[in-house]
């Protein structure tokens, strides 16, 4: 399936970023333990032209079942329905370590359109806040979606980054979307990535494979 990416954000971010469109499910793990250690949000390798690895995890290459050997057993993973009627394989982690950085993780995934549909007729669902519906997989659907490619990754770190630690870990951005308003976008597309950085939230870090940033983060926010 082939779409924008469509991660469910937090709710201070819900409205307001474009590139991961959000359909506001939050699956809140009280007390869960956080999965052991991955790379730093920083540390983005480039294995191969228009490649990249984050997390442990490749853009292209990685699987949801990828993924799931990598976050664990506490991956929620669902079928989100939105409001406009599109249909996106979403998974979520509540708490997650990144080189020691406490976080959310949020991954998209590339899915089949006539497996999503068959999973959205089957399977019960629940609203969420924004008006879209969460489909929770099943284990047949969970079996069916493991080969489904991840198609991005976003990162909400726990503690505030400011500007100056993110440029510096970063670098300069090659270009800045919203320069000066509440929520501003830098954008690396040698790396893949986009920082959006919220004045009165927590920043948002975005992964896509470099080859795909133009379509899937850089189009969709100039839009």
């Amino acid at each position: 399936m082939k779409h924008p990416l469509r991660i469910a954000l937090a709710a201070a971010l819900v409205g307001v970023l474009a590139a991961f469109v959000p359909v506001g499910w939050r699956m809140v793990v009280p007390g869960a333990p956080a999965p052991p250690a991955q790379g730093a949000p920083w540390q983005v390798a480039l294995p191969a032209a228009g490649r990249s690895e984050v997390f442990g995890l490749a853009l292209p290459g990685a699987t949801l079942a990828d993924a799931r050997a990598r976050a664990g057993d506490e991956l929620q993973v669902a079928l989100i329905a939105g409001a406009d009627g599109a249909l996106a394989l979403e998974a979520y982690l509540e708490r997650f370590v990144a080189g020691g950085i406490e976080g959310r993780l949020l991954l998209s995934f590339d899915a089949d359109t006539a497996a999503l549909a068959r999973w959205r007729e089957r399977l019960g669902s629940e609203p969420t806040a924004s008006g879209a519906r969460r489909h929770a997989l099943d284990a047949q659907a969970q079996a069916e979606a493991g080969s489904a490619p991840l198609a991005g990754i976003g990162f909400i770190p726990s503690a505030q980054l400011d500007a100056a630690m993110l440029q510096g870990r970063f670098g300069e951005p090659a270009e800045r979307i919203g320069f000066g308003q509440r929520i501003e976008h830098w954008l690396y597309p040698a790396t893949g990535m986009a920082v959006a950085l919220d004045r009165d939230g927590r920043e948002l870090l975005q992964y896509v494979a470099p080859s795909d940033f133009e379509r899937r983060l850089a189009a969709p926010l100039r839009r």
